[in-house]
């Protein structure tokens, strides 16, 4: 198979009719995530990813069976039983994201939120505080840096734990998609040119590469 990426995001809008087209079709690994939330929510964002998965899967391998076989790594990285794909799931706010590719891959949603300068020192690199600060520290810039660093993370599997660790001023494997005040990072090293379409009246959303 050729080196390919596809990321698929959708608002929770999109439940409804994504629900209708995967009904009955929910991982073991996302029933029992469901078990344990308790929010509507939460739950909804949880199935919205997974239903951002399926499509994404389907679209680069059409015979891959429903439900997938989902298991985790210690750090908490999801992968694929019997399929050589890797993947990537994020929610936030009132949007769910879910990325395959051929190569590993990291996936993030973040909703602009107030945040401190203590914060941000907390989690920037001294290269990234210093990018920051001529730049301006701003809601935006803080999401937008913390959204790439977790792509990063995700990508490497290396848990959150490290987030402090991975500096994004030292690689250009990641992009970003802004849309209303959120961003979607794909952190990879597939560097082509994205294109973006509608997938259709469900309101799903794909980049692809």
């Amino acid at each position: 198979m050729k080196a390919v990426l596809l990321v698929t995001f959708a608002s929770v809008e999109s439940l409804p009719a994504l629900s209708a087209r995967y009904d009955g079709m929910l991982s073991m690994y996302r029933q029992q995530k469901l078990s344990r939330l308790k929010d509507e929510e939460d739950r909804a964002r949880s199935m919205l990813a997974e239903f951002c998965l399926m499509e994404a899967v389907r679209r680069i391998v059409p015979s891959c069976p429903l439900p997938l076989t989902i298991r985790t790594e210690q750090n908490g990285k999801p992968f694929l039983i019997g399929s050589p794909l890797q993947i990537s799931l994020s929610h936030a706010g009132a949007y769910a994201a879910a990325a395959v590719s051929t190569l590993p891959v990291g996936v993030d949603v973040e909703r602009t939120r107030t945040v401190s300068e203590s914060l941000v020192r907390r989690i920037a690199t001294e290269s990234e505080w210093a990018a920051l600060q001529e730049l301006g520290i701003t809601d935006e810039s803080f999401r937008d840096l913390f959204s790439a660093k977790e792509s990063l993370v995700k990508r490497d599997g290396i848990g959150l734990a490290a987030l402090k660790q991975a500096d994004i001023t030292k690689t250009n494997a990641v992009r970003q998609l802004r849309f209303a005040d959120y961003v979607l990072s794909v952190a990879s090293d597939l560097t082509a040119e994205w294109e973006v379409y509608t997938c259709g009246k469900d309101g799903l959303f794909c980049l692809h590469c």
